[in-house]
């Protein structure tokens, strides 16, 4: 598509979702509220990399279901890290269980929704995205979110074994496992948790994956997701 039938005031974004009616739905949510321009659209991920390699505009912000055929979310993800490496990612998905979430941040996705969220809570992922770099809601203080991309995050003062259990914290391990790799009891790695949810000001397993990935302790996925 020609750059001079875009909007240039619009953050341009690819979508991809098998469902064609909530696809054509959201579009059309989009359009409505404004300041978005959907200039791809695809019914599954490698539809989308098709599209996107033959565009003559990139996007600003890819938009991926997790569950789609050729390639799912996971995948899409990972091919757009290694083809465009500066292109901005969301998921929009109905499957918001941790470990969905989890993978997703190690793969280095820049947001994270429901597909049970108000579409203009859509409008301002995909825009903080563009702006900010990040949109994971009420799961990372935006504050945390612009230092550490600033590099002006100073790092709690942590302890080796809570550093350890920060580190598995992104992995797809239960809390049992985790007590069990490091040769522990499930109630001293509620006391590790515990003591980094104060010290990073956050309530959830999620937003301590998210500090790791985003603070470079943990590094982002290089291989492609299977």
């Amino acid at each position: 598509m020609d750059k001079l039938f875009t909007n240039p005031s619009s953050v341009t974004i690819a979508y991809a979702d098998d469902h064609n009616s909530v696809r054509k739905s959201i579009m059309s949510y989009l359009h409505d509220l404004g300041g978005i321009e959907v200039i791809i659209d695809a019914a599954n991920g490698k539809e989308l990399i098709e599209q996107i390699e033959d565009s003559a505009i990139k996007p600003d912000v890819c938009m991926v279901d997790i569950r789609m055929p050729e390639l799912n979310g996971f995948e899409t993800i990972s091919a757009i890290r290694h083809k465009w490496k500066g292109m901005k990612t969301l998921v929009l998905s109905t499957y918001v269980e941790e470990m969905y979430v989890l993978r997703m941040i190690r793969a280095g996705v820049n947001g994270y929704l429901s597909k049970a969220c108000d579409p203009e809570e859509i409008k301002e992922a995909i825009l903080s995205i563009h702006h900010k770099g990040n949109y994971f809601s009420t799961l990372f203080s935006e504050s945390m979110a612009i230092a550490i991309q600033n590099k002006e995050s100073k790092i709690p003062n942590f302890t080796e074994k809570e550093l350890t259990f920060l580190k598995h914290c992104c992995s797809d391990m239960t809390y049992l496992h985790i007590a069990q790799l490091m040769k522990s009891t499930p109630k001293s790695i509620e006391g590790y948790r515990d003591s980094l949810f104060k010290k990073l000001q956050v309530n959830s397993r999620v937003s301590l994956a998210l500090f790791a990935v985003r603070s470079g302790i943990v590094p982002i996925e290089s291989a492609p997701i299977q």
